[in-house]
């Protein structure tokens, strides 16, 4: 499936949009026809082939035009900042952190006062891996104007481990205020929502026990999807807004939203069905992250080099 490519994106960046679709800004679908858009979409490309497979999104907490991103598995034990309109803006190598086994998100929050991402190192396409590592760093200030920098961070290390056995997870939030990390799992006809305390970290050898919450709400494949049923709902990412009153849920096509009302818990919301929009058709979406200060803006990046950056206003 083709969709709607728009060419606002600015300056250099234009000219690798066109590479991509038509300049009047619609792709042309096999007959000829052009596809509908995908509402509120503005497309950039990202002008570093440093990232060839981001997996995890997330927007800084210190900046409104600067999101941070990160390779998948195998990938250096980085994380890279950029701007909102997809230029390269630095490199954070992450002291402490031992590898990449399987990096698949990425999360900034704020709690005491501290601005904070979180890595996500829960990738487990076989479910064979008893414990998952997770890496948090204080997030830098960048300098204006000094691109590219080249900095580092020593991070905490979390460990936790399921309450049932093994499985494969691409998706991780932060509420700042409960100073909890949620897990969504992937692979499950309905995906099961987990959570733990980030309170403290507990030694390698005693891993932190998820708390199984139960599954959420998704909508199931219709009946004339022509493509794979069991994946149709595979969640790749997840976010929390700054209000914590709204989450974002990522499949490889569509986009999800769910509304917490005043006093409700997280499982409590995601007991309800979705507003669901359609995302752009990038190969391997696996990455998401609400705007700074925004509950109707989502950026997203896909698997991909050069890669693409989409800002979405459903």
């Amino acid at each position: 499936m083709h969709r709607l490519l728009t060419c606002s994106t600015p300056h250099f960046l234009l000219f690798a949009c066109c590479l991509l679709s038509s300049c009047d800004g619609a792709s042309t679908a096999p007959g000829g026809s052009a596809p509908p858009p995908v509402d509120g979409l503005v497309e950039y490309l990202l002008d570093s082939d440093l990232v060839n497979e981001s997996s995890g999104l997330a927007r800084s907490q210190k900046r409104d035009d600067v999101l941070w991103t990160l390779n998948d598995s195998g990938g250096a034990t980085e994380l890279y900042a950029l701007s909102t309109e997809g230029k390269f803006l630095a490199t954070l190598s992450i002291q402490g952190a031992p590898a990449n086994l399987d990096w698949e998100d990425l999360v900034s929050y704020r709690q005491g006062g501290k601005d904070y991402l979180l890595i996500g190192d829960i990738g487990d396409n076989s479910a064979f891996r008893p414990v998952l590592n997770f890496y948090r760093v204080e997030e830098p200030a960048l300098t204006p104007g000094a691109t590219p920098q080249t900095l580092s961070a020593i991070a905490t290390i979390y460990t936790a481990a399921y309450p049932t056995g093994p499985r494969d997870a691409e998706s991780l939030a932060v509420d700042g205020e409960e100073n909890m990390a949620y897990v969504l799992s992937k692979r499950d006809a309905q995906p099961t929502l987990y959570r733990f305390s980030l309170a403290a970290p507990l030694p390698v050898a005693l891993p932190a026990l998820m708390e199984n919450l139960g599954p959420i709400s998704i909508p199931r494949a219709p009946a004339d999807y022509a493509g794979n049923v069991d994946s149709y709902n595979w969640t790749t990412a997840m976010d929390f807004d700054d209000s914590l009153r709204r989450a974002y849920v990522g499949s490889l096509i569509n986009g999800y939203f769910w509304d917490r009302a005043e006093g409700e818990t997280w499982a409590q919301a995601f007991a309800r069905p979705p507003r669901g929009f359609d995302l752009p058709d990038y190969p391997q979406i696996e990455a998401g992250s609400f705007a700074l200060g925004e509950r109707g803006t989502v950026y997203i990046t896909s698997e991909s080099a050069p890669m693409p950056l989409a800002r979405i206003r459903p």
